[in-house]
């Protein structure tokens, strides 16, 4: 098997501290040379450069490409496996790693090796947002708004992130949007002021905290998810019961299935996989089926 294997060397809580771009390198590197497997290891220099590494290895013909990093690293290594017959590994060690979660991989680093290196794989969908792709979840809304707060931080982590999203709350005016989206019966519509719009390809957030926990990776929809505007103590109650008490209903959220939806807004503040984009007018978002390949198991 060849293998290329892309590091960020600064995913994660901390930043690049204490060596941890070299100790990255080191363990990707003995790792792959007691496995036996000729691997090739690049680390990351800037944003977007980690598709264009992983491109490299597509263009080799490596069988596998394995991200090393959060879920930011791997959405840009994924970006140049869709559609090709490389197979996508990884190697959790972002802040978050929500879409590691929805895949079942373990959370330490030598058994997620033993998974980024073995035979077994399979097919996942890919989002799109227009013409970007998210593996995990999109949203538009608060949680972009604070995932944008939350990019200048020098510093990452769970708590970090949902104090962000506390103190924002307060003071966040939930825009107006148009949302569109088919069903089996027909059209749906919603128009007016949505505190968040979120779509789920895998059920979690980073960090455990769930949004749709009935999402599928493999059923070829997304999980829609609508929080309409409210008062700031209001969307915490949500937010408390949206998390840890999932499949409770909740007055101001509306869940559905799509594999397409339009949204139309002034301003749309979006976020797939946590990177931010902003734009607006119309986007659509939608799901190409079983797009992807990715090395799930299995661990010796």
């Amino acid at each position: 098997m060849r293998v290329g294997i892309v590091i960020n060397p600064i995913s994660g809580r901390g930043g690049d501290r204490g060596g941890k771009a070299a100790r990255r390198r080191a363990f990707a590197e003995s790792r792959a040379a007691a496995a036996g497997v000729d691997a090739t290891v690049v680390m990351t220099e800037r944003r977007g450069h980690a598709r264009d590494l992983a491109q490299a290895f597509v263009d080799e013909r490596c069988e596998t490409v394995i991200a090393m990093g959060g879920d930011g690293t791997v959405n840009e290594v994924a970006q140049a496996l869709v559609g090709t017959s490389t197979v996508l590994g990884i190697l959790p060690c972002g802040s978050g790693d929500g879409l590691a979660r929805g895949l079942g991989l373990p959370t330490d680093l030598e058994s997620a090796m033993r998974v980024a290196l073995s035979s077994k794989l399979t097919a996942i969908d890919v989002g799109y947002a227009g013409d970007r792709l998210f593996l995990n979840i999109a949203g538009i809304g608060f949680d972009a708004t604070v995932a944008r707060m939350f990019a200048s931080r020098s510093t990452r982590g769970g708590l970090g992130y949902v104090a962000a999203g506390i103190r924002l709350v307060w003071k966040y005016a939930a825009p107006a949007y148009d949302v569109r989206w088919t069903t089996d019966t027909g059209e749906e519509i919603r128009s007016g002021r949505k505190f968040l719009l979120g779509f789920a390809n895998a059920p979690t957030y980073g960090n455990g905290a769930v949004l749709a926990p009935d999402a599928n990776l493999q059923d070829g929809l997304l999980d829609l998810v609508l929080v309409d505007a409210g008062r700031p103590l209001q969307q915490i109650w949500r937010a408390r019961r949206l998390f840890w008490r999932c499949r409770t209903r909740i007055r101001g959220l509306e869940r559905a299935l799509a594999s397409r939806v339009t949204v139309r807004g002034a301003t749309l503040v979006c976020h797939l996989d946590g990177e931010v984009f902003e734009t607006s007018g119309t986007l659509e978002i939608r799901v190409r089926p079983g797009a992807l390949l990715v090395r799930i198991g299995p661990v010796a």
